[in-house]
């Protein structure tokens, strides 16, 4: 009997098979609960912590982009600008001080101050009337007045040449005085108005004045508009007013580029290039016969042939008028003529004036504009005034109380440079000076060969006694010009604009 059989209280053998059965399942799952629990642990924490360091990635790349973001900007201050080489002084200095005191110690500062033109008129003008400044290139006008001057570089051109400061005070004055007596109709004078008017206008275009200047612009406007309205008259005063006011017209039409100016210009310009006799000169009211030719009245339409050629006039036969005033300036400069008053091819012994100083003032400076250079007819001219005209140069002496001549001497003086310029420019400033009225005008001295109401007579002699002294300022010597025959052969054709540009007669040094 077995050991079961034995004890009833022992388990069977079925039941021990099914306890141990339950007991390998029940270690079984106790054996797969324990890995399952620890990999699904490890899987969690492998998540999680993936999640808060892939969260922690993103942060820092977030913070890295907001900080790039947030980076400022490097601002680098631009270098300074280099120092100036060379430093410019305001103050003046005389090169070539005058010989003598001047009459004016001190420069009227106000004057000087109210002659600036830095800004445009602020009025309103009429825009036909006015257009666009242009610089001309010119041995009658300086381009640096042209191009817009100041007081400043005025008076800078007057000490550079050697003359007193203070000669510019006595222009400013004169201009004040000019822009007060200008008439309502923008003329100037009672009588030739044409004449008196183109002087005026000359005056304030030597210092630079055009329509848009600050302080007499009004009064170039108004005295364009009346020139340029003016109809042609050359019977007025033997035609003199004709002469004078196309040199006024072309040489603002140089300066402005007025197309008003321009055609009256070239209008006024056929006048005189028909009314030349075919041997060079002029005589009055433009008669074509040969009978008589007059220097003086030539002299006056030798300036507007050379303003006009400079200002681009491109009237016909205007280059032929000009070689054919040389052939007679050369002709009467020869030692038995000697720029004589008045000559006649019918009758040669009807010359009048010949050796006359101002006769040969005339003929010197025109010939001098023509064809700058050296001549042996200049020298000769320039020597004998030189030599006679300073001593000549007197308010209340005759045979030198002549405005009308000194005009012309001055210029030519200018012109010339050197010993001449020199022995001449203190000499006349002083005088011219001296002899000025306190409100700025002058009264022609010894007898007025300009008839006229006793206001023209002092708008003629004011205007040449300013032009004289705005010569530093006004014009570029003939000394530095560069052609000494700018009038070439070649000049005939009709290539104005080329010639123009390739000739060196108005190039400076």
């Amino acid at each position: 009997m077995s050991y079961l059989e034995e004890d009833p209280d022992c388990l069977s053998q079925e039941e021990v098979e099914e306890i141990q059965e339950e007991y390998r399942k029940k270690r079984l799952v106790e054996s797969l609960i324990g890995p399952s629990i620890s990999t699904g642990f490890h899987i969690v924490l492998i998540m999680l912590l993936a999640y808060i360091i892939g969260d922690k990635f993103k942060e820092e790349a977030k913070e890295i982009e907001i900080t790039i973001e947030d980076l400022p900007v490097l601002k680098v201050d631009p270098p300074p600008p280099p120092e100036p080489k060379l430093e410019i002084s305001t103050e003046l200095t005389v090169k070539d001080p005058l010989s003598v005191a001047s009459p004016t110690a001190d420069i009227d500062e106000k004057a000087l101050e109210e002659a600036e033109q830095d800004e445009p008129e602020s009025e309103d003008f009429d825009k036909d009337m006015v257009s666009d400044i242009i610089v001309s290139e010119s041995a009658i006008a300086n381009p640096s007045v042209i191009g817009g001057k100041t007081p400043g570089g005025n008076l800078g051109l007057i000490t550079t040449h050697g003359v007193d400061p203070s000669t510019y005070t006595s222009f400013i004055k004169c201009l004040e005085w000019l822009a007060k007596v200008q008439n309502a109709d923008g003329s100037w004078g009672n009588e030739a108005k044409g004449g008196y008017t183109g002087l005026a206008l000359l005056t304030f275009l030597a210092h630079g004045e055009t329509p848009t200047s600050k302080r007499y612009g009004k009064t170039v406007k108004q005295a364009m508009k009346w020139l340029a309205e003016d109809k042609i008259n050359t019977s007025s005063q033997h035609g003199y007013p004709h002469a004078i006011k196309t040199y006024a017209i072309a040489e603002s039409y140089a300066m402005t580029g007025n197309t008003i100016m321009g055609r009256k210009m070239n209008e006024c310009v056929e006048v005189i290039v028909k009314g030349q006799q075919k041997g060079g000169a002029f005589d009055y009211n433009y008669k074509a016969s040969e009978d008589r030719q007059d220097l003086s009245f030539s002299g006056w339409n030798y300036q507007a042939l050379k303003a006009a050629y400079i200002a681009g006039s491109e009237v016909k036969g205007l280059q032929e008028a000009i070689y054919k005033s040389l052939d007679y300036l050369k002709l009467m400069g020869d030692s038995e003529k000697s720029f004589a008053y008045t000559t006649s091819n019918s009758d040669p012994d009807q010359s009048k004036g010949a050796g006359k100083w101002t006769m040969k003032a005339v003929g010197t400076l025109s010939l001098q504009l023509l064809e700058p250079g050296n001549h042996k007819i200049l020298e000769d001219e320039l020597d004998s005034m030189l030599k006679e005209g300073v001593a000549r140069f007197d308010w209340n002496k005759a045979p030198g109380r002549s405005l009308y001549g000194w005009y012309y001497e001055t210029n030519a003086m200018f012109h010339a440079q050197g010993k001449y310029w020199k022995g001449w420019k203190g000499k006349f400033a002083k005088v011219l000076m001296e002899n000025q009225h306190p409100d700025g005008y002058w009264v022609y001295p010894g007898n007025n060969h300009m008839p006229g109401s006793e206001l023209s007579k002092k708008v003629y002699a004011t205007t040449l006694a300013a032009l004289m002294l705005s010569v530093p300022f006004r014009y570029l010597p003939s000394s530095k010009v560069v052609s000494s025959s700018p009038l070439k052969e070649a000049k005939m054709k009709n290539e104005p604009g080329k010639v123009r540009a390739e000739e060196g007669i108005d190039l400076i040094d």
